[in-house]
């Protein structure tokens, strides 16, 4: 009989530890929940840092909402023995209320709402955006009325985005804190930034690479003929956005981006042996960080020289590294004309109407250089056309906005020669940007302005303008299917029928970024996000010249770093990635590492980091937290007791211990 008790007493020890270890691997499950979160990473500059890191393990904090002027005034007194993660409504979120609000009272980090948009003008970006990169580095104009340069600031506490529906979420649950109801929701943001102190430093200790990209240059011509001169139609890749995951800038890149890809549509179809003139269609990237990408072409073509050709291709380089010297056949003296489209997604209502009734909207000429039979062209164009929603006016402002072009003149001033280009930039606006979201996440799609008629018509009256400047007729007809279906993939969902055609992986996140990101860990190994691949591969396909059936499988199958593979076909064209990093970095082989060698160019870096996240957990209240403890202290000493117990009847009776 003491037998059989003895083993009913061990079976029911061997239950309740069962229990405990299966409920704590249980608790552990159910006490965080992940969310989906956008995170504020670092960049470091050649004197600190820029941007946000959590410290290593994380931040955490009980959850405090600011969406009214009332949680904000009551945020200085709020008496919370616990540190504090603040919940922004983004009306809320800007420079002057969160350097505010972090310098009173100490914040933890801090988790914006994306659920409801800003009902103001807004941009993180500075008034004049890398004025000290351009033209004009001590001009007084303010082309960004809007910015209060908040993506230029250090924070030592992690800030996150949040997705719509997690928002949502996230902001009703910070009301129950408000109530002060139980239990109450904390949140963990680790966003651990490898980086530190400065560029620099960080490259030295290898936890940054420069930021940078790949841009993109195409032609209809299988080669550059160097007798004729060449007109430059382009347009920036990349933007900006405080949270740079957020980086769809329609209006900043993606707008401008989707006509100029229209119009290679449109001329693919027009008679080019009557062009008397070369036309290279552009496509830089890394430009917000201080055209890197529009500078390093032209110093490409003006200095580069290759001392050794890679055995295994002629149209690569070995030292120093360049994979594509394609850009070779193109030479600066030859550029006729410079035709860049930068912010046309925002035109102003003229106030006028086209016999059908229908708005007519203001673009706007920049001229610089004699650029008069590049501004004839297009008007004349516009005013070809009897139902067209475009007109355009001469800017009133002296300099230039912010713009790629400016790359290209500093050249000719440097070389004090007569200013031989003409250049002429479009935009939709004539001194301060219609674009109330320069740099800001709002920057999307709902910040177009246009009608579809418009869009229509800026790439009929660009690609009929193009055609006539190059020696053509000017007879050009759009297509109005492939114009919706690329301003759509490029505005509002890069998951479009040609990113199912054209590529072979399938972008993570359906919403467009056109962040440069890094350009890589050497010269030829580079990090391209899948926007920069798909741009290629379209202009790829739209300017191909020949094709090959191989039967291939990939772009390895087909001969040149120019082609791909669609389809088991190879098509061929003349376009090509140029590298985008600042001139301020060079590649130490010895080192295996980037240093910097000339600070008058940009010096951006990003740092490294492993993972980023954002969990959800409960918070009970001081009682219950007290409850806790003392009944945790209660099974503490139940457990030793049984424990002891156990070991006295199994030393007495079995004589086993």
């Amino acid at each position: 009989m003491k037998t059989k008790n003895s083993f009913i007493i061990v079976f029911f020890i061997v239950i309740i530890l069962s229990n405990v270890i299966s409920s704590q691997s249980s608790i552990e499950d159910k006490m965080y929940t992940s969310l989906n979160s956008y995170p504020c990473t670092r960049i470091m500059t050649l004197n600190g840092q820029i941007g946000c890191s959590s410290s290593h393990g994380g931040d955490s904090g009980i959850l405090y909402l600011i969406d009214s002027d009332e949680s904000y005034n009551n945020y200085f007194s709020y008496n919370q023995q616990k540190d504090i993660i603040v919940v922004f409504d983004s009306n809320y979120f800007n420079k002057t209320l969160v350097l505010e609000m972090y310098s009173k009272k100490k914040m933890n980090g801090a988790l914006i709402l994306t659920d409801i948009e800003k009902t103001y003008p807004y941009s993180p970006e500075d008034q004049y955006p890398i004025k000290q990169f351009g033209l004009y580095p001590d001009s007084n104009l303010n082309w960004n009325p809007n910015g209060d340069g908040f993506t230029y600031m250090n924070f030592p506490f992690p800030m996150f985005a949040l997705e719509l529906k997690t928002s949502i979420s996230i902001r009703n649950l910070s009301k129950i804190n408000r109530e002060g109801k139980y239990p109450a929701y904390g949140a963990e943001l680790d966003s651990f930034m490898q980086g530190a102190i400065n560029a620099e430093t960080c490259l030295r200790r290898g936890f940054c690479e420069p930021v940078g990209g790949q841009s993109i240059w195409s032609s209809f011509s299988e080669v550059i003929d160097q007798s004729k001169p060449i007109i430059l139609v382009m347009v920036p890749i990349d933007a900006t956005a405080f949270f740079r995951d957020l980086a769809t800038g329609t209006d900043q890149s993606g707008y401008a981006l989707s006509v100029l890809l229209s119009m290679l549509n449109t001329l693919q179809g027009v008679d080019k042996t009557k062009w008397d003139k070369e036309v290279i269609f552009a496509m830089w990237n890394s430009e917000r960080w201080g055209y890197v990408g529009s500078t390093s072409f032209v110093n490409d073509l003006l200095n580069f020289n290759c001392t050794s050709l890679d055995s295994n291709n002629q149209n690569s380089c070995s030292s120093p590294p360049m994979l594509d010297l394609t850009f070779e056949q193109i030479k600066f003296e030859n550029i006729y004309a410079i035709i860049e489209f930068n912010q046309i997604g925002r035109p102003v209502n003229s106030g006028k109407k086209t016999p059908n009734k229908l708005d007519i909207y203001n673009l706007v000429f920049h001229p610089n250089g004699g650029a008069n039979q590049l501004m004839d062209v297009f008007s004349q164009s516009t005013q070809s056309y009897e139902n067209s929603t475009i007109q355009f006016q001469k800017t009133t402002q002296n300099e230039l906005p912010p713009c790629s072009s400016m790359s290209f003149i500093k050249e000719i001033n440097k070389k004090s020669a007569p200013n031989f280009i003409g250049t002429l930039v479009i935009t939709d606006h004539d001194y301060q940007y219609n674009n109330p979201y320069f740099g800001y996440e709002q920057d999307n799609s709902g910040n177009i302005n246009t009608t579809t008629s418009t869009l229509f018509d800026m790439v009929q009256v660009f690609s009929k303008s193009i055609d006539l400047l190059a020696g053509g007729n000017g007879t050009v007809k759009v297509d109005d299917i492939f114009i919706r279906e690329i301003n759509n993939c490029l505005t509002q969902s890069i998951t479009c029928n040609w990113v199912t055609k054209l590529m072979s992986t399938f972008p993570y996140n359906p919403i467009p970024n056109f962040y440069t990101g890094v350009y890589g860990v050497s010269p030829v190994n580079h990090i391209t996000p899948i926007e920069t691949r798909f741009i290629f591969r379209m202009a790829t396909y739209l300017t191909q010249h020949r094709t090959n059936a191989t039967n291939c499988t990939s772009d390895n199958d087909c001969d040149t770093s120019s082609s791909i593979c669609v389809n088991k076909v190879c098509l061929y064209s003349n376009t090509h990635y140029h590298n985008a990093i600042s001139l301020a970095f060079s590649f130490d082989n010895s080192k295996s590492s980037w240093t910097i060698v000339n600070t008058s160019y940009p010096v951006f870096v990003e740092s490294n980091w492993d993972y980023t996240t954002v969990r959800l957990f409960q918070v009970g209240s001081y009682a219950n937290e007290i409850w806790f403890l003392v009944s945790g202290l209660i099974e503490l000493l139940l457990s030793v007791g049984i424990i002891f117990y156990i070991k006295k009847y199994l030393s007495k009776r079995y004589k086993l211990l």
